[in-house]
């Protein structure tokens, strides 16, 4: 799991605070000791089944398409303190999540689908407990220190590039790219990643500052957009993923639209999007024009919201989760 997470945290510029020292320009954040924001996190994760069932009927095979999907989501709110900074800016951090709530659906009741979501909400389910996270941020929005605790775990197979994901991005905060912050200027960058199951890995960021957001939202402060695009693709080669006959691709998307202020780029809001895909090419049947398809795809979408933008919303039973502005 370390190694995956390394792999993906490169996509988070984790080489940003020494690039920055040398370009001199690149944007740092300004971390606080005693400041604390509180913000709404709402999670929906996602499982999918899409495939062809194949039907044979007198001297003919027909093509059945099936499609399952079972969706989990969970809201918590998250109060998050600088605790102290050091020489170099960087920071120690605390996260206390609590007020968790959560709700279920499904594509349809019939036992298959029944199975899946059941398997889904008992991975998720035991982790809505309240919990204080401690770790260490860089100016640049490295983070250091992050254990598994800090996001919900996941049914994935190896590699877990979906939940190494989920552990950064469900941080109100943002990753500072090595980029001067040039607005509607894009960038793009290959990224260097392995995994034992995957072969022929290929990687790449991309990413923009967007024009000054000032007022965004009702906001007085000015505020900057930030989005950034991950790519990994390869060929499952080894684990539980890959088929005895036919081949499986494999595939991740992320992507991330925060809003920063302006003034210490720290995280006003944000909406982040994953996706981890294996679409599997089975043997050919008799009959069929083509092989048959099946395709499982496992996703999370993300939105944080400060308190101190809307008032945050009571949940279950944990502290009060009402609005409270941060200390500046």
């Amino acid at each position: 799991m370390r190694k995956v997470f390394a792999a993906v945290a490169t996509f988070a510029t984790a080489a940003g605070a020494l690039i920055a020292g040398a370009q001199g320009n690149a944007p740092l954040r300004a971390l606080r000791a005693g400041r604390t924001d509180k913000f709404q996190i709402e999670l929906r994760v996602r499982s999918e089944v899409e495939g062809q069932k194949s039907t044979t009927i007198g001297a003919k095979t027909y093509v059945e398409p099936v499609s399952q999907w079972v969706e989990q989501r969970l809201t918590w709110t998250d109060e998050r303190r600088v605790i102290s900074t050091g020489a170099d800016g960087a920071a120690e951090i605390e996260e206390r999540l609590a007020n968790f709530s959560d709700a279920t659906d499904s594509s349809d009741s019939d036992p298959d689908t029944t199975k899946l979501l059941g398997a889904l909400k008992s991975a998720i389910q035991p982790w809505e407990a309240a919990r204080t996270l401690r770790y260490r941020e860089t100016r640049a929005g490295q983070i250091i220190g992050l254990d598994a605790a800090a996001a919900p775990p996941l049914e994935e197979q190896a590699p877990r590039v979906l939940t190494a994901w989920l552990l950064r991005a469900l941080r109100p905060t943002a990753a500072l790219p090595a980029h001067l912050l040039v607005y509607n200027q894009s960038w793009e960058e290959p990224r260097a990643v392995q995994f034992a199951e995957w072969r022929g890995t290929t990687g790449s960021e991309s990413g923009e500052w967007l024009g000054n957001t000032s007022g965004l939202r009702g906001r007085s402060e000015p505020a900057v957009q930030l989005h950034v695009t991950q790519e990994i693709a390869g060929t499952v080669a080894a684990g539980n993923e890959k088929p005895t006959e036919g081949t499986a691709q494999a595939h991740f998307h992320g992507e991330s639209l925060s809003t920063l202020a302006l003034e210490d780029l720290r995280l006003i809001s944000a909406t982040r999007s994953g996706m981890r895909e294996i679409v599997w090419t089975l043997a050919p049947v008799e009959g069929l024009a083509t092989p048959p398809k099946f395709r499982g795809r496992l996703s999370a979408e993300i939105h944080i919201k400060s308190c101190d933008e809307t008032p945050c919303t009571d949940h279950g039973n944990g502290n009060s989760g009402g609005a409270g502005r941060g200390n500046r």
